[in-house]
């Protein structure tokens, strides 16, 4: 054997574990690169997971206060009552007025009783 077939079995062995060496830089690569996505991806579905509890608490609190909403009838009896609460109130706005105007009446007949 000389020097110079020494010298190549030293460039193939050279080449070829460089191959390897890329090989299993593609393999840790990969496997590195999977783990993450699937990490990634389970802390993802947890965050998700952690705002749909949030959105049920949220929907449970406003179902509870849709609850004890007035209905469109209680809502038409308000309606109703108020509309006689105004009704009521233009009457006594009327006989407020009424009875401005004759005290206003008795205040002149006073004034020119009194100035005869």
């Amino acid at each position: 054997m000389n020097s110079l077939d020494l010298v190549t079995d030293y460039k193939a062995a050279a080449f070829w574990f460089q191959v390897v060496q890329a090989i299993l830089t593609a393999v840790v690569f990969l496997y590195v690169w999977l783990t993450n996505r699937h990490k990634v991806n389970s802390s993802s579905i947890n965050d998700l997971s952690k705002e749909l509890n949030q959105f049920d608490e949220r929907l449970i609190r406003v179902e509870k206060d849709v609850q004890y909403m007035p209905t469109h009838e209680d809502m038409a009896k308000i309606h109703q009552r108020v509309s006689e609460t105004a009704q009521r109130l233009t009457s006594v706005e009327g006989e407020l007025k009424q009875i401005n105007n004759t005290m206003q009446l008795m205040h002149k007949h006073l004034l020119s009783g009194v100035n005869k």
